[in-house]
């Protein structure tokens, strides 16, 4: 089979892989010519490249989806299209975070009477590396005829987009990063904290913080059956062994972010006279219906951004929240049962 009837097909699978309808929107259509309001052809339309999230979409934890805006952005800026986020699974992404250099909010009815299709690009293991095959070599102006497509994945496609040749001219800086660089730097300029979520954290630093250093542990536990096994609780114990070096409590605040109560409780009463809590409940996001939980995870990977000391476990949020951090001084990592000196 040839390289072009590979990719032919794997387009074609791409494309048709859980091919729903976003709520109110257009059945796949072909774009029209659009005008002005006195009948002249419009010679730049504007169109869109939307990241969403809705309904019953796969759309995972705050870290997958961290992964689908950052790669759903670069995208955009190669098809030379308008980047927006539909984010209202369990509620709106707007509820926590606010635009910063770039603005994600799209109106309905800007889209009122466009073409509009779906794409989805979820991660089947028969057709991971094809997908990446495809973003490193697709013109997506091509790809995309419609006025407005709704962008679904959970993916990391950021290593293939520097791969792809339209990447040199259209998002040079792009190679001047590492690829931790890039996501900090995205994100940056992507997202503040609304006026809401900055009181939140402002308060709670102000409060148990002040002028002692914080040292911080994001701890990823993984749940049987829901998730993979990230940190085993036998290796729990490392984890606290590096945190009681910080045992002054004159000098030092703790924070412990984790995704399951059992491990939090450990945590404030191993480190009772210097740890603190964020408020809200604890539970994966991917099973979730509570605006309280992804509130509690926007505000915990803030609060790890702001870390003197930050030590991680396997996850996205808080490989995240380093990138975003931006600096290696005080980064550690944790790997079968040891912690060590890490870099973004």
């Amino acid at each position: 089979m040839t390289f072009k009837i590979l990719i032919g097909l794997s387009l074609l699978t791409i494309i048709l892989y859980n091919a729903r309808i976003s709520p109110s929107q257009e059945l796949p259509c072909v774009s029209q010519p659009r005008y002005y309001t006195n009948k002249s052809l419009l010679r730049n339309p504007v169109r869109y490249l939307i990241d969403t999230c809705v309904d019953e979409d796969q759309c995972f934890g705050w870290g997958d989806r961290q992964r689908a805006i950052v790669t759903t952005y670069l995208v955009s800026l190669l098809s030379d299209r308008q980047f927006g986020i539909y984010m209202t699974n369990p509620c709106a992404l707007e509820n926590f975070l606010a635009p910063n250099k770039v603005n994600w909010i799209v109106k309905k009815d800007e889209l009122d009477g466009l073409c509009a299709r779906n794409f989805y690009m979820y991660n089947d293991h028969l057709q991971h590396n094809r997908q990446h095959q495809m973003i490193e070599t697709a013109d997506f102006q091509t790809l995309f005829p419609e006025d407005v497509i709704y962008f679904h994945t959970a993916q990391d496609y950021l290593p293939s987009i520097r791969r792809n040749k339209l990447t040199a001219d259209k998002i040079p800086w792009l190679h001047r990063y590492t690829l931790g660089e890039a996501y900090g730097f995205i994100m940056r300029h992507l997202f503040v904290l609304n006026k809401s979520t900055q009181k939140t954290v402002t308060e709670l630093l102000l409060k148990h913080v002040k002028n002692h250093t914080l040292v911080c542990a994001h701890v990823r536990m993984g749940i049987k059956g829901i998730d993979f096994l990230r940190t085993p609780k036998s290796e729990l114990q490392v984890i606290w062994d590096f945190l009681h070096r910080y045992n002054d409590i004159n000098k030092y605040k703790i924070y412990v972010a984790t995704d399951l109560n059992e491990t939090k409780a450990q945590a404030l009463k191993l480190f009772r006279d210097q740890i603190f809590d964020t408020v809200g409940i604890i539970d994966q996001m991917h099973r979730s219906k509570s605006c309280e939980v992804f509130r509690r995870v926007i505000v915990e990977q803030e609060i790890l951004t702001r870390c003197d000391i930050l030590m991680l476990t396997q996850s996205t949020v808080g490989m995240i929240a380093a990138f975003t951090r931006n600096r290696n001084e005080g980064l550690y990592c944790f790997y079968k049962e040891r912690v060590f000196p890490c870099t973004i």
